[in-house]
Protein backbone atom coordinates (compact mmCIF):
# COMPACT_ATOMS: atom_id res chain seq x y z
CA UNK A 1 0.00 0.00 0.00
CA UNK A 2 1.15 3.20 -0.71
CA UNK A 3 2.31 5.87 1.81
CA UNK A 4 -0.18 9.02 2.03
CA UNK A 5 2.27 10.60 3.76
CA UNK A 6 6.07 11.21 2.72
CA UNK A 7 8.83 13.85 4.05
CA UNK A 8 11.53 14.97 2.10
CA UNK A 9 14.39 16.55 3.35
CA UNK A 10 18.08 17.12 2.73
CA UNK A 11 20.74 16.77 4.65
CA UNK A 12 24.82 17.32 5.32
CA UNK A 13 26.40 16.73 8.64
CA UNK A 14 23.48 15.91 10.91
CA UNK A 15 23.80 12.12 11.81
CA UNK A 16 23.21 13.01 15.23
CA UNK A 17 19.91 14.27 14.93
CA UNK A 18 18.51 12.09 11.69
CA UNK A 19 17.50 9.26 13.90
CA UNK A 20 15.29 10.83 16.56
CA UNK A 21 13.66 13.34 13.60
CA UNK A 22 12.45 10.28 11.41
CA UNK A 23 11.74 8.51 14.83
CA UNK A 24 9.47 11.35 15.92
CA UNK A 25 7.65 12.03 12.45
CA UNK A 26 6.83 8.36 11.98
CA UNK A 27 5.49 8.46 15.63
CA UNK A 28 3.05 11.82 13.98
CA UNK A 29 2.14 9.49 11.21
CA UNK A 30 4.70 10.00 8.67
CA UNK A 31 5.50 6.79 6.25
CA UNK A 32 8.10 7.48 4.12
CA UNK A 33 11.37 9.53 4.01
CA UNK A 34 13.09 10.81 0.49
CA UNK A 35 16.22 12.07 2.04
CA UNK A 36 18.60 14.07 0.09
CA UNK A 37 22.98 13.69 1.16
CA UNK A 38 24.39 17.05 0.51
CA UNK A 39 27.84 15.71 0.47
CA UNK A 40 27.93 14.64 4.05
CA UNK A 41 31.02 13.14 5.96
CA UNK A 42 30.12 12.53 9.22
CA UNK A 43 28.71 9.01 8.40
CA UNK A 44 24.93 10.28 7.69
CA UNK A 45 24.33 7.42 5.44
CA UNK A 46 25.36 4.48 8.55
CA UNK A 47 22.96 7.03 11.20
CA UNK A 48 19.92 6.16 8.97
CA UNK A 49 21.16 2.75 7.25
CA UNK A 50 18.14 0.94 9.46
CA UNK A 51 15.42 2.68 8.41
CA UNK A 52 17.03 2.46 4.63
CA UNK A 53 17.06 -1.27 4.97
CA UNK A 54 13.39 -1.72 5.66
CA UNK A 55 12.33 0.38 2.88
CA UNK A 56 11.09 3.26 4.90
CA UNK A 57 13.86 5.92 3.29
CA UNK A 58 14.73 6.78 0.39
CA UNK A 59 17.90 8.37 0.25
CA UNK A 60 20.27 9.95 -2.58
CA UNK A 61 22.91 11.83 -3.27
CA UNK A 62 22.89 16.09 -4.08
CA UNK A 63 24.90 16.27 -7.17
CA UNK A 64 24.87 19.84 -6.35
CA UNK A 65 26.13 21.35 -3.52
CA UNK A 66 22.67 22.71 -1.51
CA UNK A 67 24.24 26.10 -1.66
CA UNK A 68 24.83 25.89 -5.73
CA UNK A 69 21.33 24.74 -6.28
CA UNK A 70 21.06 21.45 -5.27
CA UNK A 71 18.05 22.13 -2.79
CA UNK A 72 15.98 23.20 -6.14
CA UNK A 73 17.24 20.11 -7.94
CA UNK A 74 16.41 17.77 -4.69
CA UNK A 75 13.14 18.98 -4.64
CA UNK A 76 12.62 18.87 -7.89
CA UNK A 77 13.67 15.00 -8.41
CA UNK A 78 11.49 14.45 -5.00
CA UNK A 79 8.27 15.51 -6.84
CA UNK A 80 9.19 13.18 -9.62
CA UNK A 81 9.93 10.28 -7.65
CA UNK A 82 6.81 10.76 -5.43
CA UNK A 83 4.30 11.51 -7.76
CA UNK A 84 2.61 8.22 -7.81
CA UNK A 85 4.17 7.02 -4.29
CA UNK A 86 2.66 9.36 -1.92
CA UNK A 87 -0.75 11.37 -1.52
CA UNK A 88 0.88 14.21 0.55
CA UNK A 89 5.10 15.31 0.77
CA UNK A 90 6.34 17.60 2.90
CA UNK A 91 9.35 19.26 2.21
CA UNK A 92 10.98 20.74 5.45
CA UNK A 93 14.12 20.35 7.15
CA UNK A 94 15.86 18.23 9.57
CA UNK A 95 15.81 21.13 12.39
CA UNK A 96 12.12 21.29 12.16
CA UNK A 97 9.63 18.88 13.40
CA UNK A 98 6.11 18.69 11.94
CA UNK A 99 2.95 17.40 13.86
CA UNK A 100 -0.43 18.53 15.17
CA UNK A 101 -0.49 19.81 18.46
CA UNK A 102 -4.50 18.39 19.18
CA UNK A 103 -2.21 15.05 19.37
CA UNK A 104 -4.05 14.10 15.92
CA UNK A 105 -1.73 12.00 13.47
CA UNK A 106 -1.26 14.00 10.85
CA UNK A 107 -2.96 11.49 8.23
CA UNK A 108 -6.48 12.59 9.28
CA UNK A 109 -5.57 15.99 9.43
CA UNK A 110 -4.62 16.49 6.21
CA UNK A 111 -7.39 14.24 4.93
CA UNK A 112 -9.20 17.84 5.11
CA UNK A 113 -7.49 18.95 2.89
CA UNK A 114 -7.44 16.72 -0.25
CA UNK A 115 -9.47 19.49 -2.50
CA UNK A 116 -6.37 21.58 -2.12
CA UNK A 117 -2.95 21.23 -3.67
CA UNK A 118 -0.90 22.05 -0.68
CA UNK A 119 -1.19 23.52 2.54
CA UNK A 120 1.19 25.73 4.42
CA UNK A 121 2.16 25.22 7.61
CA UNK A 122 4.04 28.02 10.51
CA UNK A 123 6.95 27.92 11.97
CA UNK A 124 7.02 28.29 15.96
CA UNK A 125 11.41 29.11 16.27
CA UNK A 126 12.73 27.86 19.41
CA UNK A 127 15.96 29.40 20.85
CA UNK A 128 19.37 27.84 22.87
CA UNK A 129 17.26 27.65 26.23
CA UNK A 130 20.22 29.27 27.53
CA UNK A 131 22.51 26.19 26.96
CA UNK A 132 26.28 26.87 25.18
CA UNK A 133 27.62 23.00 24.83
CA UNK A 134 25.98 20.44 23.51
CA UNK A 135 24.49 17.76 25.09
CA UNK A 136 23.03 13.96 25.26
CA UNK A 137 19.29 14.04 25.08
CA UNK A 138 16.41 14.44 22.21
CA UNK A 139 16.26 17.56 20.62
CA UNK A 140 12.74 17.66 21.37
CA UNK A 141 13.67 17.53 25.61
CA UNK A 142 16.40 19.67 25.49
CA UNK A 143 15.11 23.04 24.32
CA UNK A 144 11.61 23.52 25.58
CA UNK A 145 11.58 27.50 24.92
CA UNK A 146 10.28 29.69 21.92
CA UNK A 147 9.51 32.96 20.90
CA UNK A 148 5.99 33.89 20.79
CA UNK A 149 3.34 32.68 18.55
CA UNK A 150 3.05 35.77 16.51
CA UNK A 151 6.61 36.95 16.08
CA UNK A 152 7.35 38.31 12.93
CA UNK A 153 9.00 35.39 11.98
CA UNK A 154 7.24 32.58 13.10
CA UNK A 155 5.01 33.73 9.74
CA UNK A 156 7.54 31.56 7.78
CA UNK A 157 6.21 28.61 6.52
CA UNK A 158 7.07 25.15 4.73
CA UNK A 159 4.85 23.33 2.03
CA UNK A 160 3.44 20.26 2.38
CA UNK A 161 1.98 19.68 -1.15
CA UNK A 162 0.02 16.74 -3.37
CA UNK A 163 2.94 15.38 -5.60
CA UNK A 164 0.58 15.27 -8.57
CA UNK A 165 -0.45 18.91 -8.60
CA UNK A 166 2.96 20.46 -7.54
CA UNK A 167 4.77 21.90 -10.38
CA UNK A 168 8.09 23.21 -9.03
CA UNK A 169 9.49 24.21 -5.88
CA UNK A 170 9.66 28.39 -5.42
CA UNK A 171 12.85 28.48 -3.23
CA UNK A 172 12.33 26.30 0.07
CA UNK A 173 9.00 27.42 1.42
CA UNK A 174 6.18 27.54 -1.39
CA UNK A 175 5.69 25.59 -4.30
CA UNK A 176 3.78 26.63 -7.98
CA UNK A 177 0.84 23.72 -8.61
CA UNK A 178 -1.22 23.07 -11.66
CA UNK A 179 -3.32 25.27 -13.19
CA UNK A 180 -2.04 28.09 -11.00
CA UNK A 181 -4.20 26.56 -8.06
CA UNK A 182 -3.28 28.16 -4.68
CA UNK A 183 -2.22 26.12 -1.60
CA UNK A 184 -4.32 27.06 1.67
CA UNK A 185 -3.31 27.77 5.36
CA UNK A 186 -4.43 25.50 8.37
CA UNK A 187 -7.85 27.74 7.57
CA UNK A 188 -8.08 27.00 4.57
CA UNK A 189 -7.07 30.25 3.15
CA UNK A 190 -5.72 30.80 -0.42
CA UNK A 191 -1.95 32.11 0.06
CA UNK A 192 -0.26 34.15 -2.59
CA UNK A 193 3.63 33.90 -2.99
CA UNK A 194 5.00 37.65 -1.92
CA UNK A 195 8.89 38.10 -3.71
CA UNK A 196 10.04 41.02 -2.12
CA UNK A 197 12.50 43.57 -3.97
CA UNK A 198 16.51 43.58 -3.53
CA UNK A 199 15.96 46.81 -1.53
CA UNK A 200 13.43 45.77 0.43
CA UNK A 201 15.13 42.91 1.90
CA UNK A 202 18.59 45.57 2.69
CA UNK A 203 16.12 48.04 4.08
CA UNK A 204 14.48 45.20 6.57
CA UNK A 205 18.15 43.90 7.47
CA UNK A 206 18.76 47.21 8.86
CA UNK A 207 15.54 47.60 10.35
CA UNK A 208 16.04 44.30 12.03
CA UNK A 209 18.65 45.61 14.74
CA UNK A 210 16.36 48.61 16.22
CA UNK A 211 14.84 48.75 19.27
CA UNK A 212 11.27 48.47 19.03
CA UNK A 213 11.37 47.02 15.33
CA UNK A 214 10.36 43.89 14.92
CA UNK A 215 10.97 42.67 10.54
CA UNK A 216 11.93 39.80 9.13
CA UNK A 217 15.58 40.53 7.54
CA UNK A 218 15.86 36.83 6.22
CA UNK A 219 12.87 36.36 3.89
CA UNK A 220 13.21 36.51 0.22
CA UNK A 221 9.35 35.43 -0.52
CA UNK A 222 6.20 35.57 2.43
CA UNK A 223 3.09 34.91 1.88
CA UNK A 224 0.14 37.10 1.73
CA UNK A 225 -1.24 35.52 5.02
CA UNK A 226 0.41 37.20 7.86
CA UNK A 227 -1.33 36.07 10.45
CA UNK A 228 0.11 32.91 12.25
CA UNK A 229 -2.03 29.99 12.70
CA UNK A 230 -0.42 26.66 14.37
CA UNK A 231 -3.46 25.14 15.85
CA UNK A 232 -4.46 22.46 13.50
CA UNK A 233 -0.55 21.94 12.00
CA UNK A 234 2.41 23.38 13.09
CA UNK A 235 6.27 23.02 12.43
CA UNK A 236 8.57 23.18 15.61
CA UNK A 237 11.86 25.16 13.97
CA UNK A 238 14.70 24.57 15.82
CA UNK A 239 16.79 27.03 14.70
CA UNK A 240 20.40 27.48 16.21
CA UNK A 241 20.04 25.05 19.43
CA UNK A 242 22.80 25.35 21.82
CA UNK A 243 25.15 27.93 20.87
CA UNK A 244 28.14 25.17 20.60
CA UNK A 245 25.70 23.21 17.72
CA UNK A 246 24.81 26.17 16.25
CA UNK A 247 28.75 27.24 15.97
CA UNK A 248 29.63 23.70 14.59
CA UNK A 249 26.67 24.09 12.11
CA UNK A 250 27.81 27.25 10.69
CA UNK A 251 31.78 26.39 10.11
CA UNK A 252 29.86 23.16 8.24
CA UNK A 253 28.29 25.35 5.98
CA UNK A 254 30.47 28.04 5.47
CA UNK A 255 28.20 30.67 6.94
CA UNK A 256 30.31 31.50 9.66
CA UNK A 257 30.48 35.50 8.88
CA UNK A 258 26.37 35.50 9.40
CA UNK A 259 26.66 33.62 12.51
CA UNK A 260 26.87 35.95 15.40
CA UNK A 261 23.85 38.08 14.13
CA UNK A 262 21.50 34.83 12.46
CA UNK A 263 22.23 33.08 16.22
CA UNK A 264 21.01 36.45 18.31
CA UNK A 265 18.29 37.01 15.89
CA UNK A 266 16.97 33.26 16.33
CA UNK A 267 17.69 32.72 19.64
CA UNK A 268 14.17 33.22 21.28
CA UNK A 269 13.72 31.85 24.48
CA UNK A 270 10.17 34.22 25.81
CA UNK A 271 7.68 31.22 25.89
CA UNK A 272 8.04 27.87 27.91
CA UNK A 273 6.36 25.35 25.51
CA UNK A 274 7.51 21.97 25.98
CA UNK A 275 5.20 20.81 23.31
CA UNK A 276 6.82 17.53 21.84
CA UNK A 277 8.27 16.22 25.35
CA UNK A 278 5.59 14.33 25.85
CA UNK A 279 6.67 12.53 22.49
CA UNK A 280 10.41 11.93 24.32
CA UNK A 281 9.58 8.35 25.36
CA UNK A 282 7.72 7.04 22.52
CA UNK A 283 10.74 8.25 20.36
CA UNK A 284 13.54 6.79 22.95
CA UNK A 285 11.57 3.33 22.76
CA UNK A 286 11.96 3.36 18.65
CA UNK A 287 15.25 4.12 18.86
CA UNK A 288 15.95 1.16 21.22
CA UNK A 289 14.57 -0.92 19.54
CA UNK A 290 16.56 -0.71 15.98
CA UNK A 291 19.71 -0.88 18.28
CA UNK A 292 18.61 -4.00 20.05
CA UNK A 293 18.13 -5.32 16.43
CA UNK A 294 21.01 -4.00 14.30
Amino acid sequence: MSPYLSICAIFKDEAPYLPEWIEFHRLVGVEHFFLYDDHSSDGGREAIAPWVSEGLVSVADCPIPLREGGQGWAYADALRRARRLTRWLAFIDVDEFLFSPGDTPLPDVLRDYEQHPGVVVNWQVYGSCGQVSASDGLVIERFVRRARTGWVRNRRVKSIVDPRRAERAIGPHFFEYAGGALAVTEDHEPVQVIERRAWARRLRRRLAWLPLVETDPYAVRHSSVNRVSVSRLRLNHYAVRSRQEFEQKTARHRTSRLAPSYFSYHDRNEVHDPALAPYANGVRDRLASIDAHP
